[in-house]
């Protein structure tokens, strides 16, 4: 994960949300396109959870705290129409075993084992907790969310942590020198190229390791 900063609801989404009687499930196809471009905008078309980028076609609009949790009932807020409770996320399955991850595999919880997840992309100093390794294992130094990390959301699913692995490896690769000393001006260069974006968005998966990375050896 890598941090959202969230920006404005769309102009279309507020005023439906004003509207009487106004109901997620019910809401126009044509404020949900706009909602969902929003989404993809502010987050750079990756993932909010595995980093992986994200076609806007194939996404779904996540309730970071579940709709079934968070709906003012039973002393809670409602949050089903909260635009800073709303994130967008990839289909959540691939590899070979077609392993689940992200909002599929968090679908696959309920509140009496584990929801509403803590671990929130939006909130700076949880993104801050988070750290990456050679073998692309994706963790967090505080140990309530590094298990929702493992558990909840699956981003250290075979497939992906093989996918940061690979990456990880090509980068301090071809930071080497002819010597066999990792150059840390080139590792920058190669960092900065990677986190590129192309209208808007990420070039490359996994921006947030990229963005660790550079932090940590440059």
């Amino acid at each position: 994960m890598r941090w959202i900063r969230k920006n404005t609801p769309p102009h279309e989404f507020q005023v439906y949300v004003r509207a009487e009687n106004a109901d997620y499930d019910e809401m126009d196809t044509e404020v949900k396109d706009v909602l969902r471009q929003a989404l993809f905008d502010e987050q750079f078309g990756v993932c909010a959870y595995c980093q992986k980028k994200i076609k806007i076609i194939k996404t779904k609009i996540e309730h970071h705290c579940e709709r079934s949790i968070c709906n003012g009932e039973n002393d809670t807020q409602d949050r089903r129409l909260d635009y800073t409770n709303l994130l967008l996320v990839c289909p959540g399955k691939g590899g070979k075993s077609n392993d689940l991850h992200c909002d599929t595999q968090k679908a696959t919880f309920n509140i009496t084992n584990g929801l509403p997840m803590q671990i929130n992309p939006t909130i700076k100093n949880h993104i801050d907790t988070i750290s990456y390794s050679s073998t692309g294992l994706v963790r967090s130094s505080k140990t309530s969310f590094d298990k929702e990390l493992n558990e909840i959301l699956n981003l250290n699913a075979k497939y992906l942590k093989k996918e940061r692995e690979q990456k990880w490896l090509r980068v301090f690769r071809d930071s080497t020198d002819k010597n066999g000393r990792i150059n840390k001006s080139k590792m920058q260069k190669i960092l900065e190229h990677d986190l590129a974006k192309k209208d808007s968005q990420f070039t490359n998966d996994f921006p947030a390791m990229s963005e660790y990375m550079k932090a940590k050896f440059c």
